[in-house]
């Protein structure tokens, strides 16, 4: 061990040196260069003294969570480095992996297989290579992911490392918010922005905005306080109810309805581990009873239009120019369903998908209606609904699956998630009422929130099923390396009739 460490001391300081003098030549010659090389060196050498924790490096680059370059993000970044340095790492036997096939792993490949099947059917490339389908680098980033979870997910790690995996996810989702948001300002499409709804922002202040970054604050500040405290209690601390309001004010700022149940359901999971139906009897009331205060408020004095967007799920006082966006909103993606399903225009096989490509015929159409600058296409729906449709954003998980990868494809994904999610409620479980059950709730909420989520309120099959992937693969690190019993299904004791005297009564079987 340690003629181990002396070796990778060297190299690390013999690096270290010929980057230094590399970096004193070439700043002369292209300083832009120079610094990109340094990253990318640096970076590579950051990864080799990390060693087998290099795992924390892909739970801090998926916390991250914002593009790079050519529509990839720190999150493919991290599976890249992982999976690299990974299979060096297994190779000299540093690695602490041990491969199995339980229940997580053979839905991760049901899932994939729905993927190659598809692929087999549809093949496509890149658009710049002619071919007569493309959407290749959808096809290489489910790989990727499909791949690396399958590594990652038979590790097993030393158990103070699964403390520093919840910290660095904390604190890299908060660094990533910001950094999204400087990305939209220059015009650069985040990643936050699609996971967390997108629209337009303007300084109209009577027209309702969405502002995503917003709702990256609110979902991730609640993720952590549920994670920690006891929802109802913590609205009688005077530290945690700042926050609390702080979370809600964020997700309803934003102007986004799916952040609202997002931040909503967050609560609710954690309310249902921490106090049972009676918490979640309260809270009902307690949320009637803020909604009611919000009505009558907006009636004295009107609350912003983000926030009255947002709040138009419920009944209330709310102006009717923001319900009737609201609906509209909604009927344009009725519009777009209705159209997808009940027809043959966009869907030619229903039951096992399309693909994850689009045709060359379908890219030159939508080239051609923009040029046009015509309203409406030849289905009736707008050319911004068809555009859509033909790039497969229906703005709806169940459809978008449909149209990828069918009827079929549907049933194993949102299985997958239940499986998962039933899961992540087993790890809790065998936390529960030891060091790790705060732990266990950070990670676990958003696996059992994720099927409810995609079905009804929003959802995208590329990340749907990298979330499976990477979020099974989660599952088994966390259920190999926690220092606990493995987790065992309560069972029903049996019952027997037993006579006593003149009747009959029951009695448990111990034992």
């Amino acid at each position: 061990m340690q003629t181990a460490s002396s070796i990778k001391a060297i190299v690390i300081f013999v690096s270290g040196m010929m980057l230094a003098l590399f970096l004193g030549i070439g700043i002369v010659t292209d300083q832009t260069q120079t610094l990109l090389k340094f990253i990318a060196v640096g970076t590579l050498l950051f990864c080799a003294m990390l060693g087998h924790r290099i795992w924390l490096l892909l739970v801090a680059l998926t916390a991250l969570n914002f593009p790079l370059i050519r529509g990839f993000s720190t999150p493919q970044l991290g599976q890249f480095l992982f999976l690299g340095f990974g299979v060096l790492l297994l190779l000299m036997r540093r690695l602490p992996i041990r491969f199995s096939l339980g229940e997580i792993e053979w839905w991760r490949l049901l899932v994939g297989l729905t993927i190659i099947q598809v692929y087999l059917r549809n093949p496509v490339g890149l658009n710049m290579f002619g071919a007569s389908n493309v959407g290749g680098k959808d096809y290489f980033l489910a790989a990727l992911a499909f791949v690396t979870s399958w590594v990652y997910g038979s590790m097993k790690v030393p158990a103070k490392e699964l403390k520093w995996a919840r910290n660095i996810n904390l604190f890299c989702s908060f660094i990533g918010i910001p950094i999204g948001e400087i990305q939209a300002r220059a015009g650069i499409a985040t990643i936050q922005s699609s996971e967390y709804g997108s629209g337009p922002e303007t300084n109209d202040p009577r027209q309702a905005t969405r502002i995503g970054f917003l709702g990256g604050i609110g979902a991730t500040l609640s993720r952590w306080i549920a994670s920690v405290v006891h929802p109802l209690k913590a609205c009688l601390h005077p530290l945690w109810a700042p926050l609390i309001f702080i979370s809600l004010a964020c997700a309803a700022g934003s102007g986004y309805r799916n952040i609202i149940a997002l931040v909503g359901l967050t609560y609710l999971v954690a309310l249902a581990y921490r106090g049972g139906w009676p918490s979640l009897i309260l809270s009902f009331l307690m949320g009637t009873f803020a909604i009611v205060s919000l009505s009558i408020v907006n009636l004295l004095a009107p609350l912003p239009p983000n926030v009255q967007r947002a709040l138009t799920p419920f009944p209330g006082t709310w102006e009717r120019r923001y319900k009737d966006d609201a609906k509209n909103s909604s009927e344009w993606r009725y519009d777009m369903w209705r159209e997808a399903l009940l027809t043959e225009r966009w869907i030619e096989n229903k039951w096992f998908g399309d693909g994850l490509g689009i045709s060359r015929l379908e890219l030159e159409k939508a080239k051609e209606l923009d040029s046009r600058k015509v309203d409406r296409g030849i289905s009736g729906i707008t050319v911004h609904q068809e555009n859509a449709m033909a790039a497969g954003d229906y703005h709806s998980g169940p459809v978008q699956t449909i149209r990828i990868v069918g009827y079929v494809g549907l049933i194993i994904l949102l299985a997958a998630m239940i499986r998962n999610a039933v899961h992540a409620h087993r790890m809790v479980m065998r936390c529960k009422g030891t060091e790790w059950y705060n732990f266990s709730l950070f990670f676990a909420i958003p696996t059992i929130v994720s099927p409810i989520m995609f079905t009804f309120v929003f959802g995208e099959f590329g990340r749907t099923a990298a979330g499976v992937f990477m979020g099974g693969a989660l599952l088994q690190l966390i259920n190999h390396s926690l220092p606990l019993p493995p987790y065992t299904k309560p069972s029903r004791q049996p019952y027997i009739l037993q006579r006593t005297g003149e009747r009959k009564t029951p009695q448990a079987i111990r034992g």
